[in-house]
């Protein structure tokens, strides 16, 4: 019964390495995210850029809020979509190394505007 354990423990020692060695091969994206808020219509918008590992620009995303308390109300939103991920780390920057979410999330409550672009789209999109 001992060596039965033993080829138990060995076995899942194994699946355990392949499950790990698969994760690392994943392409990792960072993603920047920040919120504008406008206290008197009670909206928000959030600017998303998306960055692969050389530092090329994947995806930018906005998305306008309705009836939002509070910015940290739609703070609390993002974090709730952690889910929706296979692995995901928040890490707090300084404001000066997120700018570009910063001004599209600015941009996008300033014109009340929905954007999800990726590929070729991107190019005809100025984040300045």
């Amino acid at each position: 019964m001992a060596e039965i354990e033993g080829v138990r423990e060995l076995k899942t020692q194994k699946s355990m390495i392949r499950k790990c060695r698969a994760q690392e091969d994943l392409p990792k994206a960072a993603i920047q995210f920040d919120e504008a808020f406008n206290k008197r219509s009670f909206k928000s918008a959030t600017g998303l850029v998306g960055w692969d590992q050389n530092g090329d620009l994947l995806v930018l995303k906005t998305v306008i809020h309705k009836k939002v308390s509070s910015s940290f109300a739609a703070e609390a939103d993002i974090h709730n979509k952690k889910s929706c991920f296979q692995e995901l780390n928040f890490q707090h920057i300084h404001r000066s190394e997120n700018s570009n979410a910063h001004k599209l999330a600015k941009k996008a409550l300033d014109r009340e505007e929905n954007v999800y672009l990726m590929g070729a789209d991107l190019d005809r999109y100025v984040l300045a």
